[in-house]
């Protein structure tokens, strides 16, 4: 077995940030000592900024968040992933049968990536950075990034803990919004829920104070600010949240900008399938913000996303049934490509294996994380935003918006690269709410995004209704087989080492825990 993976050196960091300094990484680590010396001077600031970028994957203690437990909650939860088998890593998320006591977490380390953002945003803002006059331009992009970074982690917790912003126009319950570097681990120093109006507005303004601030980068060529949050990730994350909020115009108008001026291109049907190579050439065509793995020894090793869906890993999750039979309708679609049938067929004794007598020559396993140049599956980035999904919610939002022309000009720009069947070209009567969101189900399969779109569309999660119809699903309550948003285990619970320590927290648990 390799050493355990460590995403920690970005290989983009000199070129983004400075053009003569390695030595952070000799540097002690920015979260080892306490908040009101550790961030003093740029180099301070650059060691804290990789520091807050490695916490949104996570670290040896706290393995729940992008390093694999937001792509598989995102996935599994919904109807176009399950957990292959009882007893899976991710079965816990699939099967939806937790109690408080045991629901899954991803609260401490998201508010632990929280504190990192917040003490670069004070040293900058308290004037810590003694030598910020001499790099004031990289003080300033380390900053507004780390709006960009907290206003991401915000929007994560929201979407984990509260209701859709759709259900009641943000009038729920949300989660605390933090902006001061408290002690993620000290359950009593965080403060009692906001609304998730609230959450969301504090979301929009960090993003925007960012994008208008002109302090973030902004990449000429795809893949100049690789692994770093520059503007056109901040605009396309800003797409997604204003989606989410059902602020359409919104959504559109900066989709468009970022479709228009941005240098990022979609994958071509050609390019589709070994792109997702990160050392594929066309891999940073569409890729405005992913998480870099540069090294070879990340810490996240067989626990990583990667791991978790690949046959050579654990087969943890795999792709329903019916979203294999709803994909392969159209035998020319290039996304077929990335979804992998069983390649283990026969054991050393020429008998079929247990998995190929399972699942035969279908295709489900997501190879989105492939073993590729690299040879490890486990060395892949982790994809936070493409361009595939701008183009997506521009025509969501165009639908809602009832603009016909500009719904079918972006759908059929995500179609055509993706299938020579021309019969999948939409029309304006045909450019229809229902179309695009399917679209974006073929598109974003294994992203972690399946189950957030169905809550805050208000659709219904079918995984099945029948023995008849189970495919490849196993046995689960009969509650989780169909539901939508009303059904609360839909949001997680705070967890309860939070409620015991906290009684604000206690008493604004959500319903039904």
């Amino acid at each position: 077995m390799k050493k355990i993976y460590k995403s920690l050196v970005f290989t983009m960091a000199t070129i983004a940030l400075t053009s003569c300094v390695n030595d952070w990484l000799d540097l002690t680590p920015s979260d080892s000592i306490p908040s009101n010396s550790a961030i003093t001077n740029y180099n301070d600031a650059k060691t804290a900024l990789y520091g807050m970028y490695d916490g949104l994957q996570g670290n040896s203690t706290y393995t729940q968040y992008y390093a694999a437990r937001m792509f598989y909650y995102g996935d599994v939860r919904g109807d176009d992933m399950q957990a292959r088998t009882q007893g899976m890593r991710s079965s816990s998320c699939y099967e939806m049968k937790y109690t408080i006591d045991d629901a899954p977490n991803m609260w401490n380390v998201q508010y632990n990536v929280l504190r990192r953002a917040n003490r670069l945003i004070e040293a900058v803002e308290n004037n810590k950075i003694t030598d910020a006059e001499k790099n004031q331009a990289n003080v300033n992009n380390i900053y507004a990034q780390a709006k960009s970074v907290r206003a991401l982690v915000h929007f994560d917790l929201v979407k984990v803990y509260g209701m859709p912003y759709s259900f009641d126009y943000g009038a729920s319950m949300g989660v605390p919004i933090v902006t001061t570097p408290i002690d993620p681990l000290n359950a009593s120093a965080i403060p009692g829920r906001n609304t998730v109006a609230e959450v969301y507005a504090q979301i929009v303004k960090d993003l925007t104070e960012a994008i208008d601030s002109k302090a973030l980068n902004v990449s000429k060529s795809a893949g100049d600010n690789q692994g770093f949050i520059d503007e056109w990730a901040a605009k396309a994350l800003l797409t997604r949240v204003y989606i989410y909020m059902g602020k359409n115009q919104e959504a559109l108008d900066i989709a468009k900008n970022i479709i228009e001026n941005s240098p990022y291109s979609l994958w071509t049907k050609a390019q589709y399938a070994n792109a997702w190579d990160k050392n594929n050439a066309n891999h940073i065509n569409e890729m405005i913000f992913e998480l870099v793995n540069s090294g070879s020894d990340d810490w996240a090793d067989r626990e990583g996303i990667a791991y978790l869906y690949h046959e050579d890993g654990y087969a943890d999750a795999i792709c329903t049934k019916s979203f294999v039979d709803m994909l392969a309708q159209d035998p020319s679609d290039v996304r077929l490509d990335v979804i992998l049938p069983v390649q283990l067929k026969t054991d050393d004794s020429g008998k079929p294996t247990d998995m190929y007598k399972t699942y035969g020559d279908n295709r489900i396993f997501i190879n989105k994380f492939p073993m590729g140049s690299l040879g490890d599956m486990r060395l892949n980035n982790l994809p936070i935003l493409r361009l595939s999904e701008v183009y997506l919610n521009a025509a969501e939002a165009a639908a809602k918006l009832n603009d016909k022309a500009s719904t079918v000009k972006y759908l059929n720009e995500i179609i055509k690269n993706r299938t020579d069947d021309t019969k999948q070209l939409v029309t304006e009567s045909t450019a229809t709410l229902e179309r695009v969101l399917l679209e974006r189900r073929k598109e974003l399969v294994g992203e972690g995004q399946r189950f957030f779109d169905a809550m805050r569309n208000n659709e219904t999660i079918t995984r099945y209704t029948n023995e008849d119809e189970k495919g490849w699903h196993y046995s689960i309550n009969k509650e989780s087989q169909v539901f939508d948003r009303s059904y609360f285990r839909a949001i997680l619970p705070i967890p309860v080492s939070e409620t015991n320590a906290n009684p604000i927290l206690k008493a604004q648990q959500n319903p039904g825990y």
